[in-house]
């Protein structure tokens, strides 16, 4: 009897644990399954072109080397071409089809704050590094880590540079999505705490390519500089209108504009512009993790990457992955959810190669407020030109 009863507590036990694995699901004997969305088709394509392929490149290192904990890792991407409806349908999937353990990268701020609240219901952990907005982490979320700094870092930066050249009657052009919004209300916070009012705030919608209106309101308004709180080819575009129209101030961007397409956007007229760059080198580094990541970019492309590529997203996107992966292996050889997070919380000055060092905490999921500081130079190429 006692025999009999000793079975069937083992028996219990066995299966107590069983359904604690398989609570948390994406994960099997073989491999885990990680969930992506981006915006891989349309205005922002570039931003989630860059994000998958440096996150599928990172995966292929790892599985090469034998994974995690003996474990694969699988990829699941979706597209969601920059829509918050499509986000959310996308995400969806990956939770209740797909059944991923976490989920990677994310999308534009206004596809990716959407989904906040489904990531804490589903109590599912997300290493986020496209989105800078700050309600990314406003208020604080458990499930959610971010790879690189937000906008009001990256608005510190850049105010601080500028403020040091003697900016005092500063204006601002911005993006009326999530992502220009999220600037704008930081660069004016920013400006406020040191006691400098904006002489203009102008704003447009993401499929204008006439800014003449907003450009000429800022020429009037007596504004000794211009910030401009937008993606890359929009910004280029505007940059080369506010020449046009005779806005000779310095002009200064955030984090979305410093990619390889402002450059090419902006020609001539974007030489001198000054932006908030979220890695510590350019992609054209000879630094090797970065120059290493070049050379794998360019044999996916069988030499030839896309226009722009490769951009700050890639060098974020890597960085993530290998954030990611350290987590993992720092959660043990039964991985769960909740270890999972737990041990991301263990990371203090995590270098992963391609971005600023990471340190996460129970109470700080914001792994760094460090940018750098990049100018078009001469050549019409991004300089870092103070760390």
């Amino acid at each position: 009897m006692l025999r009999r009863l000793l079975l069937t507590a083992g028996l219990l036990t066995g299966l107590g644990a069983s359904a604690a694995l398989a609570a948390d699901p994406g994960v099997s004997k073989e491999e885990i399954k990680i969930g992506m969305w981006s915006p891989l088709t349309g205005p922002t394509a570039l931003l989630g072109t860059s994000e998958r392929d440096a996150v599928e490149i990172a995966i292929d290192e790892v599985n090469a080397g034998g994974g995690v904990n003996g474990r694969k890792l699988k990829l699941i991407v979706y597209d969601d071409a920059g829509s918050p409806q499509e986000a959310l349908a996308a995400v969806r999937r990956l939770i209740d089809q797909d059944g991923v353990f976490a989920l990677i990268a994310g999308s534009t701020s206004g596809s990716t704050l959407p989904i906040v609240p489904l990531i804490n219901r589903a109590k599912i952990p997300f290493v986020a590094s496209i989105s800078s907005n700050r309600k990314l982490l406003d208020p604080f979320s458990r499930y959610i880590f971010r790879a690189y700094s937000n906008e009001v870092a990256q608005a510190d930066r850049v105010i601080e540079f500028a403020l040091k050249q003697g900016v005092k009657k500063p204006a601002i052009v911005y993006t009326s999505n999530d992502y220009g919004i999220g600037g704008e209300e930081a660069v004016t916070h920013r400006f406020q705490q040191a006691k400098v009012s904006l002489v203009a705030r102008e704003r447009y919608n993401q499929t204008d390519q006439d800014f003449s209106a907003q450009l000429l309101r800022i020429k009037q308004s007596g504004a000794d500089s211009l910030f401009v709180w937008a993606f890359a080819a929009e910004s280029g575009i505007i940059v080369r209108q506010a020449r046009e129209v005779g806005l000779t101030m310095p002009i200064y961007g955030g984090g979305g504009t410093a990619t390889p397409l402002f450059p090419k956007a902006a020609g001539q007229a974007g030489i001198g512009v000054v932006a908030a760059y979220v890695a510590p080198e350019l992609p054209e580094s000879s630094f090797k993790p970065v120059a290493d990541y070049r050379e794998k970019l360019k044999a996916r492309y069988s030499g030839n990457p896309p226009p722009g590529r490769p951009s700050e997203y890639d060098l974020a996107g890597y960085g993530a992955l290998k954030i990611f992966a350290e987590g993992l292996k720092r959660a043990g050889s039964e991985p769960t959810r909740e270890s999972f997070i737990a041990a991301l919380e263990t990371l203090k000055d995590f270098n992963a190669g391609t971005i600023f060092p990471v340190t996460f905490t129970a109470t700080q999921h914001e792994g760094t407020d460090q940018s750098a500081m990049v100018r078009v130079n001469d050549a019409n190429h991004w300089e870092i030109v103070k760390r």
